[in-house]
C-alpha cells in the first residue's frame, strides 16, 4: 500500500493520535552583531579570504566542552564518542581455499556461493510447494539480505517485495509478520539514495502495526519512538518541502510513547522520563525551525520581516504547548512527596526545574526563568549546602538541555570516522549575559588552520543558541570569557 503527499505523514496526526497542539515556526530575526563582520573584515585585510576557493562547509557541530576540561579524561571520552568508526564486517570460519584474500575479499566469494545456493534452493520450493508458499519466503528473506551485502540493491529490493507479498497472502493484508520485510526493503532504498521510496515503505510498516496492535497497545510504545526517530533522520536529510507535519508527527509520536508508557507501566518505568524530554525537544524543534522561503516577523518589531534560508535552519523559538507541559511532568516526578528524600532526587528535582527554566529562557519569559533558577539553586542550597548548589549550577549549560537529537542528525548525514567527513575544531571565548544570550566572540584556536571561514560559520551557530547563565549565591550573573573548543564535522 502507497500513500502519497501530505497524506502519509497525517496518518498519526488524524487517525491515530487525535488533534494536537501545534506550534508556530519562527524564524529568528537577531540582527548579525558587529564581531561577525569584524572578523571577516579583519580577514579580508590580512589576504586571508581568497574568494576563488569556495569555503568549507559546516555539516554539524558536537557539543562544546570548555577548554579547562580539554586535557581531562572526561573531554577525552566526550571526543572519542563521537570519533567511533563504522563496524567492521564480521566473517565467520572464513573459507580455508580463500586464505591468501582480505576478509572482505572471502566474504564477497562466499557470498556469490550462498546467492547461488539460494537460487537453486527457490526453484526447487517452488516446484515442491508452489510459488506462494512461506518457506519460499524465508528463502527470498535470506536471498535478498546476501544480495544487500552483495551491493546488488534494486534486485535486493525486488526480491524483499515477492517476499513482502507472499507473506501478506499467507497471512494476511495487516499481518505484522510482514514489518521485518518491509523494513529490509526500506534498507534497500537507504542504500540506492531513494529517500521518498524508502520513507514511503517506513509509513507503511507503521501504518501495518497500528491495524495489527491498536494504537493503546503497549507493544506500540517501541514502534512509536521507532517511528519518531525515522521522522528525525528525514526531516535532516530534507526529504519534505515542507517539514511542519513531520516534526508535527515526531512531536506526538514521542508524546504518545510516553503516555502509552505511564498508563501500563506506571511513572517508574524507565523509559518514561527520557521520553518526555524527547517530547519536549520534538516541541522545542517545531518552533526552532521554519519552512523555505517562510516570512515571518521578530519577537520585538511584527513590523519587520525576515525569510528562511533553509528547512534545517535554527530559529529562535516562540511558545509554549507540549514540551512545558512534559518537562514540568519531569519536574512533578522528581517533586512527588512518596519519592524517597535523598541527595541525588533532590539534585535531580534541581535540575528538572532548571531545564523547565531554560524552557522559558529560549521564550524570552525571563522573570519566569529567573525565578525558577533562583528557586531551584535555593532548594538545592538548603537541603544540600550552598556549595553543591554551587556545582550544579556554576557552570553554563548550552541550550536545549533537556536532550539533543545529534544522533539522528549524524545519522541522516551519515557521519562517522569511516564516512570521509573530517572533524576539526575552533577554540572560542564569549560572554553570556544573566539572560543566556552570547556576545563578544574571539577566535582563539582553530584546527586545521588553512579552513577558510570556518570560525564565521561557528559563531553564527553559536549565536543561534542560547545558555543557561551561571548563578552566584543563587543568582544569574554576567560570565565574560567562557572558553570553549566547538569539534565540528566538514
Amino acid at each position: 500500500m502507497k500513500f502519497s503527499g501530505r497524506q502519509e505523514l497525517l496518518i498519526i496526526a488524524t487517525a491515530l493520535l487525535g488533534s494536537a497542539a501545534g506550534g508556530t515556526l519562527a524564524q529568528d530575526a537577531r540582527e548579525t552583531r558587529t564581531d561577525l563582520s569584524t572578523v571577516m573584515a579583519a580577514n579580508a585585510a590580512e589576504g586571508e579570504v581568497d574568494d576563488t576557493v569556495p569555503p568549507v562547509q559546516v555539516l554539524h557541530l558536537e557539543p562544546p566542552i570548555a577548554l579547562s576540561r580539554v586535557e581531562s579524561e572526561e573531554a577525552a571520552a566526550l571526543i572519542a564518542a563521537f570519533m567511533q568508526p563504522a563496524p567492521a564486517p564480521q566473517i565467520e570460519n572464513p573459507l580455508p581455499v580463500f586464505a591468501d584474500l582480505s576478509v572482505e575479499q572471502q566474504a564477497y566469494l562466499e557470498r556469490l556461493q550462498d546467492i547461488g545456493s539460494y537460487e537453486q534452493a527457490l526453484e526447487e520450493l517452488e516446484y515442491e510447494g508452489g510459488a506462494w508458499s512461506q518457506e519460499v519466503a524465508q528463502e527470498l528473506e535470506t536471498l535478498g539480505g546476501l544480495l544487500l551485502q552483495q551491493g546488488e540493491f534494486e534486485q535486493a529490493v525486488t526480491v524483499f517485495d515477492r517476499a513482502v507479498h507472499i507473506n501478506r497472502v499467507n497471512h494476511g493484508l495487516f499481518s505484522p509478520q510482514q514489518v521485518p520485510l518491509v523494513q529490509r526493503v526500506v534498507d534497500g532504498h537507504v542504500a540506492l539514495g531513494q529517500w521518498k521510496e524508502a520513507d514511503e515503505q517506513q509509513q507503511y510498516a507503521f501504518y501495518v502495526q497500528t491495524k495489527a496492535y491498536g494504537a493503546n497497545d503497549p507493544r506500540m510504545i517501541s514502534v512509536f519512538e521507532d517511528m519518531a526517530r525515522w521522522n528525525l533522520t528525514s526531516f535532516y536529510r530534507g526529504v519534505d518541502e515542507d517539514p511542519t507535519l513531520r516534526l508535527l508527527q515526531t512531536f506526538l509520536l514521542y508524546r504518545a510513547a510516553a503516555d502509552t508508557v505511564v498508563s501500563h507501566f506506571g511513572p517508574r518505568d524507565p523509559r518514561y522520563l527520557p521520553l518526555l524530554k524527547k517530547t519536549a525537544d520534538a516541541s522545542d524543534m517545531m518552533t526552532r525551525f521554519a519552512m523555505p522561503g517562510t516570512s515571518v516577523s521578530t519577537p520585538t518589531n511584527p513590523n519587520i520581516r525576515m525569510v528562511s534560508e533553509f528547512a534545517g535552519r535554527s530559529t529562535r523559538p516562540q511558545g509554549g504547548g507540549g514540551g512545558e507541559v512534559a518537562l514540568a511532568r519531569i519536574v512533578d516526578f522528581y517533586a512527588d512527596e512518596r519519592r524517597p528524600d535523598t541527595q541525588e532526587t533532590r539534585i535531580m528535582l534541581a535540575r528538572a526545574r532548571a531545564e523547565l527554566a531554560d524552557w522559558y529562557l529560549q521564550r524570552d519569559r525571563r522573570q519566569a526563568a529567573l525565578r525558577l533558577y533562583e528557586e531551584a539553586w535555593q532548594a538545592l542550597a538548603e537541603s544540600d549546602g550552598a556549595e553543591l548548589a554551587q556545582q550544579v549550577f556554576g557552570e553554563i549549560e548550552f541550550l536545549p538541555s533537556f536532550t539533543s537529537f545529534a544522533a539522528e542528525k549524524k545519522e541522516a548525514l551519515g557521519l562517522n570516522v569511516d564516512s570521509g567527513a573530517r572533524i576539526g575544531h575552533v577554540d572560542v571565548s564569549f560572554h553570556v549575559s544573566r539572560y543566556g544570550r552570547m556576545t563578544d566572540f574571539e577566535v582563539l584556536a582553530q584546527e586545521p588552520p588553512e579552513l577558510r571561514r570556518i570560525e564565521l560559520q561557528i559563531i553564527s551557530a553559536m549565536r543561534d543558541r542560547m545558555a543557561r547563565p551561571r548563578m552566584v549565591e543563587g543568582r544569574t550573573v554576567d560570565s565574560p570569557g567562557e572558553r570553549y573548543r566547538i569539534h565540528f564535522w566538514y
